[in-house]
Order: structure tokens, then sequence, then C-alpha cells
């Protein structure tokens, strides 16, 4: 398969080259008929870029905007080109793959010219961006991001994606300095304060030894291949630390806070409080799986340690498997918030934490009656009745119903089978499920007892043979 991704590449790339040559000699199409109207000259390009070739250009064109255009036209042509998502994928990773420093310009005079477009790109220097002259040739070098290279993190602006912190990696050239690394990896981060050295670890050729140089910043130090740059400062914890409340408060949405300093009783008073319609008994604190924060951790490595070293039964399994999915996208912490406004109760003295979501439903004076009834749906509750009451209400028992009978409580979503001689506490949000009996066929019943059969075949088979064998 890479065998043939490669021949498209490649023929790809000659496509490119011809229709660019031929575009020269030809006079282009309508889409480059501006360029030509001005002073038409002739660059070629060498080395290790996507297209080579001579190729027309303007005299008014400097080499950046000559190589973008070329550049991006060739992607835009490759990728189209090709219809398979995978194949797509790794063209995109091969069009990445080019060096845009170290580009050499060589004039007809033959003067040659060292063309940094990344630092272009960056300061806006036009000394970096020359324009082109006829004849002109440029040379791309070779990319080589795993030798030849400057790594850069710590209190950098150009390291944290996505809540991953990933070092800036660009190509080396000589005569790097510090302030070089620190340009590439957009500048100090402000957030920081008193940023003042930075560590340079720097392995010997045969990579066996590391050699951790502390530096000034102010010194502007010059770099070498391969040098992994820390620039020091404090973590600092002047970060956007937020919860979300929603439903029966005052003032809902987000509610800055400290970094483990802010209580729940502190969050429901910058909120305005409860409103009158709020239900306490079903309010939430929640708390998911973001608080670990980390690119490691993830669901199914949470799952894999948990099982590790179980010893459940296997009919365990799957009730373990739903009770830690729960876990983990939804950790509900147990919190009477009747007693939260309460200054002397522990639980108003809870500490929120960053990202913590807390919900606050209004009252519901329902029941739900859903399953094998005539009419499911919401009955209103009245303080006293008892499980026969609602079920009436919903149109009573179907023809189709199993026989059992089970109370869901709306607060902890446990379930009750229900016992006709004991009485139980129906309360407004909770649930009454009526299942299905299942149809069974005759072939069901008629596979039922040839299994049954077979297995008493083969006991009395086994119990012949032992006394058989006694005698």
């Amino acid at each position: 398969m890479y065998r043939n991704l490669t021949k498209i590449l490649f023929l790809i790339l000659f496509v490119n080259s011809l229709e660019a040559q031929i575009s020269l000699n030809d006079g282009g199409s309508s889409s480059s008929n501006s360029i030509l109207t001005l002073q038409q000259i002739s660059v070629t390009i060498g080395g290790e870029f996507i297209v080579n070739g001579t190729f027309p250009a303007s005299s008014t064109e400097r080499v950046d905007h000559f190589l973008s255009r070329l550049y991006n036209e060739a992607k835009v042509r490759s990728i189209s080109s090709v219809s398979e998502v995978y194949q797509k994928q790794l063209l995109e990773e091969e069009f990445a793959k080019f060096a845009w420093r170290g580009i050499k310009l060589i004039r007809v005079s033959g003067d040659e010219i060292f063309l940094d477009l990344a630092k272009f790109r960056l300061t806006g220097d036009f000394k970096y961006n020359p324009y082109l002259k006829n004849d002109d040739v440029i040379v791309f070098p070779a990319l080589d991001l795993s030798r030849n290279f400057i790594e850069i993190t710590g209190a950098v602006n150009k390291i944290e994606l996505e809540n991953k912190f990933e070092p800036f990696r660009f190509q080396f050239l000589e005569g790097d300095k510090l302030s070089d690394a620190i340009q590439f990896a957009q500048g100090i981060n402000l957030a920081y304060e008193n940023v003042k050295f930075a560590e340079i670890s720097r392995l010997n050729y045969n990579g066996l030894s590391e050699e951790i140089i502390l530096v000034n910043i102010s010194d502007d130090t010059n770099l070498h291949a391969g040098d992994r740059i820390r620039i020091l400062a404090d973590d600092t914890q002047k970060k956007n630390f937020k919860i979300l409340i929603e439903g029966e408060v005052n003032q809902p949405g987000y509610v800055y806070i400290t970094k483990d300093n802010t209580t729940i009783k502190e969050i429901i008073e910058k909120v305005g409080g409860f409103k009158l319609g709020a239900d306490l008994d079903r309010a939430e604190l929640i708390r998911g799986a973001n608080i670990y924060n980390s690119p490691i951790f993830s669901e199914r490595f949470e799952t894999i340690m948990m099982q590790r070293m179980a010893n459940i039964e296997i009919e365990d399994s799957l009730s373990f498997l739903v009770d830690n999915e729960l876990r983990y996208s939804r950790g509900n912490l147990s919190i009477d918030f009747k007693n939260i406004l309460d200054s002397n109760s522990l639980d108003s003295k809870f500490i929120v934490k960053d990202r913590d979501y807390i919900f606050v439903p209004e009252k519901v004076n329902l029941v739900y009656v859903f399953g094998q009834v005539a009419s499911p749906g919401y009955i209103e509750f009245v303080d006293g009745k008892n499980i026969d009451y609602y079920i009436e209400k919903a149109g009573g028992i179907g023809k189709t119903a199993k026989g059992e009978i089970y109370l869901i409580e709306g607060t902890t979503r446990s379930w009750i089978e229900i016992d006709e001689d004991v009485s139980y506490d129906i309360k407004p949000g909770d649930y009454i499920w009526l299942p299905k009996e299942p149809h069974r066929s005759f072939n069901y019943y008629l596979n039922q007892i040839g299994s049954i059969a077979g297995i008493v075949g083969g006991v009395a088979t086994v119990i012949v043979l032992l006394l058989q064998l006694k005698k």
C-alpha cells in the first residue's frame, strides 16, 4: 500500500512540475494572466521542495509570495486528486515536511543569499524575503527535525494546545541564539513573573551524557543543534477557575472561584440564593473525569486499571462496567443542599473545584408511570397515595404486563421491586415502571425442553457408567 501511495505522490508531483513548466512556455492559464501582464521573469526551484523546475514569476514578487503561491496550488491539486481519506492525510503530512529556513537564493551574477522565510513570517522584516530577479535559482535544504532542531518549553506562549503542554520544535540554523528560540515560541508568556533564566539541555555526540547549562536570558546565548530549552518560571496559579451553576437559583451561569478555597456556601451566596421552587432534595454537584486533566488519563485506561486485579464474578462484570462508566463521566458528590446555607454544617464548608457543575432542579409535583399501563405519563402527586392509585390514574395494568412492578426513586434512581404486602412512601419525582412479559413461541419452549433433556440424558449416561465401573 505504501509503494502505491509513493507512486501516486511522485506522479502528482511530476504532473505539477510538468504543468508549471508548460505554463511558462505557453503563457499559462487564465489565473496567471495578471502576473504575466507585468514584467515576466523565470525562476528555478531545486532541492527538497514540493515541486522542482522553472516557473513563471513577476519582477514585483518577493520570494515568499512566489513560493507560497506554488506551494498552495500544488497542495490543492495533489490532495484533490486522491479520494481516500487515509491518502489525503498522508499527503497532508508530506506537505508539512519542507524547510522554510536556510533556503539558498542564487542570483544570475553568482551571488548567494540565505533566506529565512520562517523568521520573515514572524517579524515582517523584508531582509529575509527579497524581490525575485530573472533567472534566480532557489534551492531548498532537506528538513531533519529529528536531529537538526531546537526545542523550547516553559514560560513561553507557543506550548499549550488543547490543555496539553507540548514543547515547540523548529528547524535549527547555524547562528541561532536564545532570543531566536523565544521568538519562534511567540515570546515569553506575560502571565509569568520574574522570568530571567533558561535551562539548556545539551547531549554529547553519542547521546549518552547531558550537559545542563543555566543561562541568563539577557545574555542571549548561542545555541547548538539539538538543544532543548526550558524557560524557567514558577507556575502561575492565576488561572481561569470557575464553575457552572444552573437551575433554580437567582443568577445562574458561570461563577469565578479561587483555587481550592471557595466553599459551596459562597457559591450559592454569589448567585443570590435559591428560588422558592428549588428542589434541594434533588440538587446535584457533579465532578467529572476532567478533574484529572491529564493527556494520559482516559476512560479506557481507568477501566483497565480498575479491572486489573478484580476478582468479581463474570456476571458482575457488566454491572461494574455500567457503574464505572457513570463514575467516570459523572462523579456526583454527596452534599445535602438543605444545609448549605447553615454556616455550622459540614456541607456548607465543602470546597468546590474548577469546572464543577451544580444543578438545582425545579420542584416536580408529579410521579411518572410508564411501561405496561394504558396511558403512561406524569400523574400529579398526592401525598399519602399508594402505588395502586398512580397505576389506576395511568389507565391500569395492561394485558401484556409481566406482573412485576418497580418503584424508581427520583433522587437516587434506586430500584425497589414492589411487594403487595408492603406500604411504600412515594415522593414527587419518583418513577413507577411495569415491565412487559416477553413473548415466548412454541419453538422457544421446545428448544428449552430439548436442552434440558440433553442435560438429563448426559447425567444419566454418566451415572450408568459409574454403576458399571463399580460392578
